[in-house]
């Protein structure tokens, strides 16, 4: 009739005692996943290989970076360069015409006398002029000041008037006459005779007809005679 003992388990029940572990099917890993000594060699491979390549693409950019500044540092020193030879262009002073291309021939230098008429009435007062022409081939050197003129006015033998007699303050100036290139100066005749070393002289000119002549130097360069008259 009823049951004795073991009522209440159901037969072929699987359950595991109170307390012990149950057994985990076999093959099932526990704990991390092992890896593979191959799979290991194969990372650090491409981990070494992505290693190089962040070097060299480091070195490469440092190349090219060097390279820029190396092209700034040339282009800048171009640059300078230039501004140094304009500034040098700046500062040298500029030629005037053309510049002399031979020896000065001082056969070339002609000085001549002229007066602005050939006759004067008596309220007129003579002027003369010396002209310096450089009729040479070459550009020549001229000292043109009063330190180097003379006016002579003469009647015969007899020095009526010589601008050196009573000159002060005598100066000098020096041109360069280029080829055909002229330089005058004039000065005006008081009709008073002059003596050396500015002495008084008391005579004065005759007029009334009366023929003087002009002869202009210019240091070592004299002029033709030119005479002229008195009224």
């Amino acid at each position: 009739m009823g049951t004795t003992g073991n009522s209440g388990r159901g037969k072929g029940s699987s359950s595991a005692p109170a307390g012990k572990p149950v057994a985990k099917p076999a093959g099932q890993a526990t704990g991390k996943p092992k890896v593979s000594a191959k799979v290991y060699r194969r990372r650090r491979i491409v981990a070494g290989v992505m290693a190089l390549l962040v070097i060299a693409a480091l070195l490469v950019g440092g190349f090219f970076v060097a390279g820029l500044f190396g092209a700034n540092a040339q282009d800048d020193t171009q640059s300078g360069a230039a501004g140094n030879n304009s500034t040098q262009q700046a500062k040298q002073p500029a030629k005037v015409g053309t510049p002399p291309s031979a020896v000065c021939d001082e056969a070339g230098i002609k000085v001549s006398a002229s007066m602005d008429k050939e006759s004067y009435a008596a309220e007129e007062l003579p002027v003369m002029t010396l002209q310096v022409t450089n009729s040479g081939k070459a550009h020549c050197d001229i000292n043109v000041g009063t330190s180097q003129m003379e006016f002579v006015i003469t009647s015969g033998d007899d020095i009526i008037f010589n601008s050196k007699f009573c000159q002060t303050e005598a100066t000098d100036l020096v041109k360069n006459l280029a080829p055909g290139a002229s330089e005058k100066a004039n000065m005006v005749w008081h009709l008073k005779r002059t003596a050396p070393e500015c002495a008084k002289v008391v005579s004065e000119p005759g007029r009334g007809g009366a023929t003087y002549v002009l002869v202009a130097t210019l240091g070592k360069w004299s002029s033709q005679k030119v005479p002229f008259t008195l009224q």
